[in-house]
C-alpha cells in the first residue's frame, strides 16, 4: 500500500494573470445588479483547506501575506510553520481579502493531506474508526486542491465512502479538483456527494468514473471554475458556496435548507453558464438525440468536458433569492414555481413532486438540476443510492403530456434526464416555446433528500417583471402589480398570462427581484 501522492501539476497563476476572473463568473454582474454592499462575502463561514505537502513537507498558507490579514489559520496537522506556495495560491482564491469571492471567511482549518486521510481526520483503513465530530467549529466547507491514490481500489473506496459519509453526517459542502491534463486520479473526484471541479479551458482529466470504482460510468467533472488550473478553479467554487451559506444564514426569508449540501450543489450547477471550454468554440451538450422518438431524452445528464458548465454567481444568487417552492404530489395540482428558485424534499420509492411553470413568452434558456447524496453505512462497508428521474412535461387541458420525441417544442437540449447511476439529473433547453409546463421529480427506488433548482430566462427583450422599464424589478414594479390586482386580461401586470393578476404573478415577480 502507498499513501496518496498529490499531483504537482497545478501551477499557481500570478495575481496579474487572473485579476479579472470575477468578470468570468458573474460576480461583476451581481455587483452591478444589487450593489457591492449587498454582495455576500462568506462572512463567518468556517472552512477547511486540505493541501498536499511540498518537497519540504510544508502545507500551510503564508500567514504573513497581506491578503490574509485578520485570518485565523489553524495548523490541524501540526508540523512546520513554513509556508507552501501552492497552499498560499489556493488560499488567495479561497478566502483572500483581494483575490477571493469570499473575503469574509476568516476561520480556516488547515490540514496536510496524508494526515487528513489517516489519523488526523478521515481514518482510512482503520475499520471502525470514524472522522471526529470536532473540534473544528461548525465547519461548513472543505476544499481539496490535490489529487492522488492509495494504489489500491479498496483503500480508495474506503476514503471515498468516508468522505461521502462525512458530507451526510455534517451536511458540509466538499469541492475537489480534477487533475490537470488527461490522467484521471480517483481521489477525491470519484466521490458521489462532493463537487468535482474542472478548469476554465477544459484542460483537465474529464471522463467517466472507470471500473472497478463504485458508480462506474458517472460523469466528471460536475462544474468548472473560472481559472486555468484546477488548484485555483476549485476554491472559487468553494468560495461561491461560502457566499451563499452566509446569505442564507443572514436572510430571515430563506429557510435553513438553503445551506444543505444538496441545495448548494444543485444551485451552483443549475446556474452554471452552459458553454464549452473557454476559447474552444464548442457548445455545451449532453448529447440528447436531436430527432426521432427519443428526442430530448438522455441518461447522461452533463456535458462530458465541462459538466454543468461554468460558475455563475449572479445566476446562483437569482435562484436563491427566488425562494423555496416545494413541489406537490399530483401534476394536476402542482404549485406555481417562480422564474428562478429551488426546493428541498424527501422522496421515497414511487413518489413524485411536481411544479408548474407558466411561460407566456417561452424561454431562451431553461435549466433545472436535481441532486441527492448516497447513503453510506456507519461501518463504511456498504452504501445505498436512490434512483430519481427528472422530466419536463407540457400541460394540456390540465393533463401532463410527455415531450419526449416532440420535434417543435424546443430548439435544442433535453426534456428528460433518466440516469440510473448518477446522483443528479439535469435538464437544459434552448428556446422553449410558450406554454404551461410541469417539472416533475420521480423516485424510481430508494429514499433520499433531494434538492432541485431551476433557472429560466425570458425569450422577450427586456427584463421579466420590470413593469416600468427601469432595468430593475423592485418596489415600483410591485406597486404597479398590486394596483392591477384582479381580472386584467392582456395587461403587462399579468405575468403568467392567465387574465388575472394574483398570487402567481406576485410569486413570479419576487422570483426575479433585483
Amino acid at each position: 500500500m502507498r499513501w496518496p501522492l498529490a499531483a504537482t501539476a497545478a501551477a499557481i497563476l500570478s495575481t496579474a494573470a487572473s485579476a479579472d476572473y470575477r468578470d468570468w463568473c458573474g460576480w461583476s454582474e451581481l455587483v452591478d445588479r444589487i450593489g457591492l454592499e449587498n454582495v455576500p462575502t462568506g462572512a463567518d463561514v468556517i472552512v477547511g483547506q486540505v493541501e498536499a505537502p511540498n518537497s519540504s513537507g510544508h502545507y500551510m498558507p503564508d500567514g504573513d501575506e497581506p491578503d490574509f490579514d485578520g485570518k485565523y489559520l489553524i495548523r490541524r496537522s501540526g508540523g512546520s510553520t513554513s509556508p507552501s506556495a501552492h497552499a498560499t495560491g489556493v488560499a488567495k482564491k479561497y478566502y483572500g481579502l483581494t483575490n477571493s469571492l469570499a473575503p469574509g471567511v476568516w476561520f480556516i482549518n488547515c490540514y496536510e493531506v496524508n494526515n487528513w486521510l489517516q489519523g488526523g481526520y478521515l481514518h482510512v483503513g482503520s475499520g471502525s474508526g470514524i472522522p471526529p465530530d470536532g473540534p473544528m467549529g461548525a465547519q461548513k466547507i472543505w476544499n481539496h486542491s490535490w489529487v492522488g491514490s492509495f494504489g489500491s481500489t479498496n483503500y480508495d473506496h474506503d476514503a471515498l465512502r468516508r468522505l461521502d459519509w462525512v458530507v451526510e453526517r455534517d451536511d458540509v459542502l466538499v469541492t475537489v479538483g480534477l487533475n490537470n491534463g488527461t490522467q484521471q486520479q480517483p481521489l477525491l473526484s470519484y466521490g458521489y456527494n462532493s463537487i468535482s471541479v474542472g478548469r476554465r479551458d477544459g484542460d483537465h482529466s474529464w471522463g467517466d468514473v472507470p471500473a472497478p470504482y463504485e458508480g462506474a460510468g458517472r460523469m466528471k467533472p460536475d462544474i468548472t471554475g473560472p481559472l486555468f488550473t484546477t488548484s485555483e478553479a476549485t476554491p472559487t467554487i468553494a468560495a461561491a458556496a461560502a457566499m451563499f451559506v452566509e446569505m442564507v444564514r443572514n436572510d430571515p426569508v430563506l429557510p435553513d435548507e438553503g445551506e444543505t449540501s444538496e441545495t448548494l450543489k444543485a444551485v451552483l450547477m443549475t446556474s452554471a453558464t452552459h458553454t464549452g471550454p473557454s476559447g474552444s468554440g464548442l457548445n455545451w451538450t449532453n448529447n440528447a438525440p436531436e430527432s426521432g422518438p427519443d428526442r430530448g431524452l438522455t441518461a447522461r445528464p452533463l456535458d462530458e468536458l465541462v459538466g454543468a458548465g461554468h460558475l455563475d454567481v449572479n445566476r446562483a444568487h437569482m435562484i436563491f433569492t427566488g425562494g423555496r417552492t416545494d413541489g406537490g404530489p399530483e401534476a394536476g395540482a402542482a404549485p406555481p414555481a417562480t422564474q428562478h428558485g429551488w426546493s428541498f424534499d424527501t422522496l421515497a420509492s414511487g413518489e413524485q413532486r411536481n411544479l408548474r411553470f407558466t411561460m407566456p413568452e417561452g424561454a431562451t434558456e431553461f435549466s433545472a438540476l436535481a441532486t441527492w447524496n448516497r447513503d453510506v453505512a456507519d461501518n463504511f462497508t456498504s452504501f445505498t443510492l436512490a434512483d430519481i428521474n427528472l422530466e419536463l412535461l407540457r400541460l394540456e387541458s390540465g393533463m401532463p403530456v410527455s415531450l419526449i420525441g416532440n420535434e417543435t417544442a424546443w430548439l435544442a437540449g433535453n426534456v428528460a434526464s433518466l440516469s440510473t447511476i448518477d446522483n443528479l439529473e439535469h435538464l437544459y433547453l434552448l428556446e422553449l416555446e410558450p406554454g404551461d409546463y410541469i417539472l416533475q421529480l420521480r423516485c424510481a427506488s430508494g429514499t433520499a433528500d433531494v434538492a432541485l433548482a431551476w433557472y429560466s430566462s425570458d425569450i422577450v427583450e427586456g427584463l421579466f417583471g420590470d413593469l416600468n422599464g427601469d432595468g430593475f424589478v423592485g418596489v415600483d414594479d410591485l406597486l404597479q402589480l398590486l394596483a392591477a390586482w384582479g381580472a386584467c386580461p392582456d395587461c403587462p401586470e399579468d405575468l403568467d398570462g392567465d387574465g388575472f393578476v394574483g398570487v402567481d404573478d406576485l410569486l413570479a415577480m419576487l422570483g426575479v427581484w433585483s
